[in-house]
């Protein structure tokens, strides 16, 4: 089976990851269920909690969101991955599926907040 589900990352901080998952297909009436669960290292050994995929307003097509709170971050060090499991369903039937791992890194260096004078 074909996958027309398409997972994108997005916001990431401190305090939690966003992750949407999108079905692409050309069928109609299509809804998107599934999980993502982690984190799972090699290098650690951590807790997994699982993050139920959520309906978050449809545009064009199925959508659903995952809100991870106190992400754990990819480095080459402490490899955190996510395993994310979503179908595509239309009425009954299974139309796509994705099942794959994922991990979350930021896009800019952190830095220290500056606090103004008096204040932190």
């Amino acid at each position: 089976m074909s996958s027309n589900i398409e997972i994108v990352v997005g916001d990431v901080t401190d305090v939690e990851a966003r992750v949407i998952a999108r079905y692409s297909g050309t069928a109609t009436g299509i809804v998107l269920s599934g999980s993502l669960r982690g984190p799972f290292c090699e290098k650690g050994r951590t807790l997994p909690a699982e993050f139920e995929f959520r309906n978050f307003g449809n545009r064009d097509g199925a959508q659903v969101e995952a809100v991870v709170p106190d992400p754990c971050m990819w480095t080459s060090e402490m490899p955190h991955l996510y395993q994310a499991d979503v179908e595509a369903r239309q009425r009954d039937q299974l139309v796509a599926e994705y099942h794959g791992k994922i991990g979350f890194r930021r896009l800019a260096p952190l830095r220290p907040v500056d606090f103004a004078p008096g204040t932190g």
